[in-house]
């Protein structure tokens, strides 16, 4: 038998959908995915490849349904479900072999039966037939998947260096300048991306604590120390527990003009003794190979929620072509030095070699100083934990805060030289 995973909680409204349990019946010809809940008017499923998977939109949701125990012969390995977008949620069955929808319909409630249903008839298929009916919907919510991703991408620009060759940042970068009556103060604009989200719970710890949690708390503390300052202005990918995709969190910074985008992650992997925070940067090559694993584990993100990778990576060429400019990553690692520099110097654990660089998808701003900090080891229980209490996510959020000064303190004095 085979349990329900990462199974995701979440405040919503009292008139939101309710779903109340899900039910797995095998015939010989298919097999019966029956979930009831309390209300519906649509739905959309339709089926995924690499990896294969069976996926269910509808309106946002209230999860009740407790564990799943779907038979061997239904070829589910793992389930997941959340928000993918406000006013959408989505369920996930990850399955074992190639599959096809045969139907999917409603039975309303009636005096025999409280719940409606939805029902899903499938089944298993040779990859042949299945790519036969691969992009089929059925069902006709309406799910905008939209973006506008077309942005010019800015021709590679010179910037200057200090007395020793370390590279300034761009020019829209440079720390405010006293005001005066003759002079417009442009404050800094920084991009904190909280890392997962919604149908996406990231690395997860024991006692069930999720990095997308975490990651949030950190990124609400450090948008606050920012904005207390009133020399920053702050936006966050995401506010609240919802799903952003990989292109969109880097659409987004370049949307807001961003001067520095900081992306907040907790790592995970199988040594669980080691702890520790780190800092990486984009990179054609990886530094090492745990992470070379971990870029291509985070870059998997959109994966996690159901998203046709194939359709994706025709949309987001322009981020993931090879056309990384070579001043931005020179200033995403000046920005990182200096990070490192001051989350060791508040007293904050870090890695042997807390700088890495890998080819990390979020950090793909051609024109963004970008680095990804990795807050600590869900992995390790006793990090995981430490990672949960708001001290300590004050404590991180402060070290970062303090580096984002550094970074603009050392500018504004190398411009002086």
């Amino acid at each position: 038998m085979l349990s329900l995973c990462f199974l995701l909680l979440w405040s919503v409204p009292a008139n939101a959908l309710d779903i109340k349990s899900l039910r797995f019946g095998s015939h010989p010809d298919k097999v019966r995915l029956v979930i009831d809940m309390d209300k519906i008017e649509d739905f959309r499923v339709f089926t995924l490849s690499d990896p294969h998977r069976l996926v269910i939109d509808l309106p946002k949701f209230s999860w009740n349904a407790g564990a799943a125990h779907p038979p061997p012969e239904a070829h589910i390995s793992d389930i997941r479900q959340g928000q993918l977008m406000p006013g959408i949620s989505r369920i996930v069955f990850d399955l074992t072999a190639p599959s096809s929808v045969q139907s999917a319909f409603l039975i309303p409630a009636g005096k025999d039966q409280s719940n409606t249903r939805l029902v899903i008839d499938y089944k298993k298929v040779t990859h042949k037939a299945f790519l036969e009916q691969k992009g089929t919907i059925h069902g006709t919510l309406k799910v905008d998947n939209s973006s506008n991703a077309s942005r010019s991408v800015p021709v590679t620009q010179s910037y200057a260096t200090t007395k020793n060759g370390t590279p300034l940042p761009p020019p829209n970068a440079l720390r405010p300048t006293q005001n005066n009556e003759n002079t417009v103060v442009r404050k800094p604009i920084i991009i904190i991306d909280p890392g997962h989200g919604g149908i996406d719970p990231g690395a997860v710890g024991s006692n069930n604590i999720y990095e997308k949690n975490v990651v949030l708390s950190i990124a609400r503390e450090l948008k606050k120390q920012l904005m207390a300052t009133g020399q920053y202005r702050v936006f966050m990918t995401r506010e609240t527990d919802t799903f952003v995709k990989l292109r969109d969190r880097v659409k987004f910074a370049r949307d807001h003009n961003g001067d520095l985008f900081v992306s907040l992650h907790a790592d995970s992997i199988k040594k669980k003794d080691v702890r520790g925070s780190s800092v990486y940067t984009i990179s054609k090559k990886s530094s090492d190979a745990q992470t070379a694993a971990l870029a291509k584990k985070e870059n998997q993100a959109d994966l996690i929620a159901g998203i046709d990778l194939s359709i994706e990576d025709e949309q987001v060429a322009f981020i993931l072509g090879d056309f990384l400019i070579n001043e931005t990553m020179n200033q995403s690692k000046f920005l990182a030095n200096t990070l490192v520099e001051t989350m060791q110097t508040r007293g904050i654990r870090t890695l042997q070699t807390p700088h890495r660089y890998a080819g990390f998808a979020v950090l793909k701003a051609p024109e963004i100083p970008s680095v990804l900090v990795e807050t600590g080891f869900m992995s390790n229980s006793s990090e995981a934990r430490l990672l949960t209490q708001r001290e300590h996510q004050r404590k991180i959020a402060t070290a970062i805060h303090s580096g984002i000064n550094a970074y603009f303190e050392r500018v504004a004095l190398n411009e002086q030289n």
